[in-house]
Formats: structure tokens, C-alpha cells, sequence
């Protein structure tokens, strides 16, 4: 009789690094967003990351989380789901924060905000090497826009 790891199908991925890389998503909000420390994207992405087909490598991103720092503070994220599959990894986040910086062009408002977003992240070898981003921006311009 055949072992269990014989019987495997091709692209067969371990229980184990599916953990492994809902692992590193979970540590880059916990770690980037809500510690707020950019500097943990040098060891989280890989240096030719991709975001939403644009290469920004880690300098890129980093600029455009220090976008949302200056706009939000507190900005907070919670992970509601988290999915892996093969190299992929799913999350539908929740974010909160206050309107403290200019954001999208809009001076701050001192508003409290909450929107949602989906994101899709492909991990290799330990980093996160692309991101599909689905945010529900239109949601949060209304909220800071609103009389």
C-alpha cells in the first residue's frame, strides 16, 4: 500500500505551509499596519513586490503605507477571514483609524473612519511577492467627505 505523501496530487501544498503563509500575511498587518514599524517590509515582501500589477518592490510599498500613516492615525486592521490556497493567500480585512493628515487630496477632518478590503497575496519563500488589493475606497471617501 502506497504512504499518504505517495498519493499526493501535483501542486499538492502541505497543511503546513498553508499556516506558513497565512503566517507572514497575518504578520505584516500586525507588524506594518497596526505596529506601524515600515522597516518589517524589508523582511515580509520580496524585493520586486508587485501590487495590483505595478512593480513597487519594498521602497514603493513602503511609500504607500507611509500615505495611508500620514492620513490615519490610529490606523488599525483586522484580518475578518483568512484563506489560503496553494501559494495564495485571501484576507478580508476591516480598517478603522482617524482622519488626521491630508489623504485622496482631502485635508484631515478629525473623522473616525471604518471600510473594508480584500486582498489576495501570493507567498514565496517565506515573502509576500504580489497583492491584489480590492478597497472599498469609495465607502471611505463618502465618510470623509460627509457634512
Amino acid at each position: 500500500m502506497e504512504s499518504g505523501a505517495a498519493k499526493r496530487a501535483p501542486g499538492y501544498v502541505a497543511a503546513m505551509s498553508l499556516e506558513a503563509n497565512k503566517d507572514v500575511v497575518r504578520r505584516f498587518y500586525a507588524e506594518v499596519i497596526n505596529a506601524r514599524d515600515v522597516g518589517a517590509i524589508d523582511q515580509l515582501l520580496t524585493a520586486d513586490f508587485v501590487h495590483d500589477g505595478e512593480v513597487r518592490g519594498r521602497e514603493g510599498q513602503k511609500a504607500a503605507v507611509e500615505v495611508f500613516f500620514r492620513g490615519f492615525d490610529p490606523l488599525h486592521n483586522e484580518i475578518l477571514i483568512l484563506v489560503a490556497e496553494d501559494d495564495q493567500v485571501a484576507a478580508h480585512q476591516r480598517w478603522t483609524g482617524t482622519h488626521v493628515g491630508e489623504f485622496a487630496g482631502i485635508a484631515a477632518t478629525g473623522k473616525d473612519v471604518e471600510f473594508f478590503s480584500t486582498a489576495i497575496l501570493r507567498v514565496a519563500d517565506g515573502q509576500i511577492s504580489e497583492a491584489i488589493d480590492v478597497v472599498a475606497s469609495a465607502e471611505l471617501m463618502a465618510q470623509l467627505t460627509a457634512s
